[in-house]
């Protein structure tokens, strides 16, 4: 059975990405636990995003380059301007 409950299953998209993380409590992983026993597009969207957190767990960690943090605050900072 797929009953879908269109907040419910807004708020659990917004929360897989921490939900497939472990950031929640035990309170708050049972009620995402509890929607996904019985909303499928919700399963799907949960499976999509394991999938993804399993590929990024794979990957080789990659050092910046060294002038990225002065070219992004470069950047903001003539964002601002343009206000």
């Amino acid at each position: 059975m797929s009953r879908r409950e269109p907040r419910l299953c807004h708020e659990t998209d917004v929360q897989l990405p921490a939900f497939v993380a472990g950031e929640f409590d035990d309170a708050a992983r049972a009620a995402i636990e509890e929607h996904l026993a019985y909303c499928s597009g919700c399963q799907f969207k949960w499976r999509a995003n394991e999938l993804v957190w399993r590929c990024l767990a794979q990957c080789d960690d990659v050092e910046p380059p060294s002038q990225l943090r002065r070219r992004v605050l470069e950047a903001i900072e003539a964002l601002k301007e343009l206000r």
